[in-house]
């Protein structure tokens, strides 16, 4: 699974450095890329960047009190939160405490690098969403073998970096915003239910960080789901497709060309078979302002 590791301002690079040398130890399938490590001598470094954003599966942004407010930073962070959700992007906070993170990445569910559980937490969040998994009890004694490297190297950039100019927040302003987001979690809590009890599946929340959608209707057999993936291939052309994804959840994703979009628009009748015949979904959006076609093989 190819992670992006995002950063800005040294501290924050050397971290990233570290998180792409450490994470493969926990699970040998995980890929991270980091730009300053992973951009070859004279390869376009935007295009690059831009390629792997779009071809990550999970994305970490390294943190400082100094860069938080940086314009890369929160520009890679909305790329990555565009193409993954919010639950695939993760602060990776180096040398500030949670209640300190401030701006458009307060929205996302940070880890505290000091803390070793918090870090363990999100270990855990990343091999649940990886296709190869490392089973729990064994991820877990791998951890505990490699978090005291992680750890000493993430303190000596730590001590290398001159003490932030950056103001520790106020404790009423830190309230403030924690009210509010209490208030929205629950406002999406309650959506989440609403919609869920009218879908027909149920949900469960796994302490402290994910919500799980459980399924129960019978799923489509995995043959069915790729000839429908090939069908939809062939009906709008490879050549306009720049993305296809078969999901677990019976639905077919495709990222295409505005000439894609408009041949699924042209043949929504035959891509209305499709669904009914193969028993999946399908979602057709479009590179250019990421409008979407969708098809549900229920209705």
């Amino acid at each position: 699974m190819r992670i992006f590791v995002s950063w800005s301002g040294i501290a924050a690079e050397k971290c990233a450095e570290e998180l792409r040398n450490w994470l493969p130890y926990i699970n040998p399938m995980l890929e991270p890329f980091v730009s300053s490590q992973d951009i070859a001598k004279g390869e376009r470094g935007l295009p690059k960047i831009a390629s792997e954003l779009q071809g990550c599966s999970f994305g970490l942004v390294c943190v400082t009190r100094d860069n938080q407010a940086a314009p890369w930073i929160n520009f890679e962070s909305g790329a990555l939160s565009r193409e993954l959700g919010e639950s695939m992007l993760a602060p990776f906070l180096l040398d500030l405490p949670v209640k300190d993170l401030e701006g458009p990445l307060t929205q996302f569910q940070a880890t505290d690098s000091r803390k070793k559980e918090d870090v363990w937490a999100l270990v855990t969040s990343i091999n649940e969403k990886c296709e190869t998994r490392v089973e729990q009890n064994r991820l877990r004694v791998t951890f505990d073998r490699f978090w005291g490297d992680l750890d000493s190297k993430l303190s000596e950039i730590r001590k290398a970096e001159p003490e932030s100019s950056t103001p520790v927040r106020e404790t009423a302003d830190i309230l403030d915003e924690l009210v509010s987001l209490v208030r929205e979690q629950s406002s999406r809590l309650q959506n989440l239910e609403l919609l869920a009890n009218r879908a027909g599946v149920t949900y469960r929340i796994n302490e402290p960080r994910e919500v799980f959608i459980e399924d129960t209707r019978p799923s489509a057999p995995r043959d069915q789901v790729h000839a429908a993936e090939k069908a939809l291939t062939d009906l709008i052309e490879p050549g306009n497709i720049i993305r296809i994804v078969a999901r677990r959840d019976n639905v077919v994703v495709a990222l295409c060309t505005p000439t894609g979009y408009a041949l699924a628009k042209e043949f929504e009748s035959r891509i209305g078979a499709i669904c009914s015949t193969f028993k999946v979904s399908i979602v057709v959006e479009t590179t250019a302002d990421h409008t979407k076609l969708q098809w549900d093989y229920r209705t």
